[in-house]
């Protein structure tokens, strides 16, 4: 998990390895480049992985292995690590579309190809990506509007805040940054969106 975190931050990752893990056997050549800063460290991988495609067990050394070489991958690029790859987990959770049980792939890249393999899917996907944006966007808008407006529900409008940062920030610690898991935070994101429309009071 330790070696995971430097370079996973999308669901579809975890079908090649965490979700495969003492399963099915876990072909190097599938993983993204992004997990290996070079070819050595790519053979280092596939090497630690050989063993453990025969018995579809990863043992203790091979578990102790992955470890040794994930601090040395967050030695060389720290950011990366412990604020890159949080922030892009962050932003994958919130802005990817939700669409698990929907008949639609989520496929947005490459964009050519995804336009010419499916138009609707596509036309869908980006669609729910931008109503994503839409969301946040106007939740922004609508906590700085409450803000100026209203003294007394800043306590509030605060609380809600520091509830979706906190919860976001927790969930990119964990082994699979999954999207749905930020659905809990959207009754309070679809509050100060709201705070966009509603109108100031006439003075008497």
């Amino acid at each position: 998990m330790a070696w995971e975190r430097t370079w996973l931050f999308r669901v579809r990752d975890c079908y090649l390895v965490p979700w495969k893990l003492n399963e099915e056997p876990i072909n190097v050549d599938e993983i993204p480049a992004r997990a290996f800063d070079s070819t050595e460290e790519k053979d280092r991988v596939a090497a630690i992985f050989e063993p453990y495609n025969n018995d579809l067990t990863l043992t203790p050394e091979e578990d102790a292995a992955f470890g040794r070489l994930a601090r040395e991958r967050t030695a060389r690029h720290p950011l990366r690590t412990y604020l890159l790859l949080p922030l892009a987990r962050a932003f994958t959770m919130w802005f990817t579309p939700r669409i698990e049980l929907l008949p639609f792939s989520g496929t947005v890249f490459p964009l050519l190809q995804s336009w010419e393999d499916d138009r609707a899917d596509q036309t869908v996907t980006l669609g729910l990506f931008f109503l994503n944006i839409v969301y946040v966007g106007l939740a922004i808008w609508g906590t700085v509007r409450l803000w100026r407006r209203n003294f007394a529900a800043r306590p509030a409008a605060a609380f809600l805040q520091i509830y979706v940062v906190l919860r976001t920030t927790f969930l990119t610690t964990l082994e699979t940054p999954e999207p749905r898991y930020v659905l809990i935070c959207f009754p309070a994101i679809l509050a100060m969106a709201a705070q966009v429309f509603v109108r100031r009071p006439k003075p008497a």
